[in-house]
């Protein structure tokens, strides 16, 4: 398997504002707009069980049933806490929906570990023909993950996570696939995922089938022999810790 190079369709069709950020900003803002649609229904919902509690509070009190009155508001509490709680998202969302691509770019800089400028650098190299398409997992899969395809440049990656992590190459150290598991009706499921990790012991990591993963360590080594690739898929816990500690001298996160 071999990973396309950027293109002018791929742009046009993907990124046509031609920024990597002003894609993910919009991205963030509809989902903070369907958060915000999900999260007001329930609030409106728990406003309208809260009132019936107090209308049955307020019945049974003039019937005389203290513990049926009691019960009510321990109902009445557990509602009150719950419309707290979806206030505080609605909040949060209307924060999250008016963030614009500077503040997408801080965050991102902050978890990634690098500076705006680094960001700002990638999103300029990010849609450069000589940059490289990251078809992780098929569509499906992807949405599924959460993640958009990512991109390799001349200078970074990133793997295509809602959170924007984006690496360094020079600092890339070590790379792997491996194994981790979750639980569908108590069925042990396990799912393949390729991590990179640089010197300051920090990683990214993406979902990805057996061929893509495969395909981009080779890529990593074949343009940096210097990175450690793990010979074997390792398995999530001691396993691919031991690995990781191995390939960063035990550098703290």
């Amino acid at each position: 398997m071999e990973f396309q190079r950027m293109n002018d369709a791929y742009r046009e069709k993907k990124y046509p504002k031609g920024s990597v950020f002003e894609r993910n900003t919009g991205k963030n803002r509809n989902n903070s707009i369907i958060l915000l649609v999900l999260l007001a229904i329930v609030a409106a919902a728990l406003a309208a069980g809260l009132i019936f509690f107090m209308d049955l509070i307020q019945y049974h009190q003039l019937s005389g049933n203290s513990d049926e009155v009691t019960v009510g508001y321990v109902f009445v509490g557990i509602f009150v806490v719950l419309l707290a709680l979806c206030v505080l998202g609605l909040v949060f969302c209307v924060k999250n929906m008016k963030k614009g691509v500077d503040a997408i770019m801080a965050a991102s800089a902050k978890a990634s570990g690098l500076t705006v400028e680094d960001i700002r650098a990638f999103d300029q190299q990010a849609l450069r023909s000589d940059s490289y398409i990251l078809k992780l997992k098929n569509a499906v899969s992807a949405a599924m993950a959460n993640q958009a395809d990512g991109i390799l440049t001349r200078d970074y990656l990133w793997l295509g996570d809602f959170g924007n992590h984006i690496m360094r190459r020079g600092d890339i150290v070590g790379a792997c696939l491996y194994q981790w598991s979750y639980y569908v009706n108590r069925k042990r499921i396990w799912a393949l995922s390729v991590a990179v990790v640089n010197r300051q012991n920090m990683a990214i990591t993406a979902e990805v089938s057996p061929e893509s993963g495969a395909a981009l360590l080779g890529l990593l080594h074949r343009d940096q022999p210097e990175i450690v690739v793990a010979p074997e898929v390792l398995r999530e816990g001691k396993d691919y810790d031991n690995w990781r500690a191995s390939v960063t001298g035990g550098a703290k996160v």
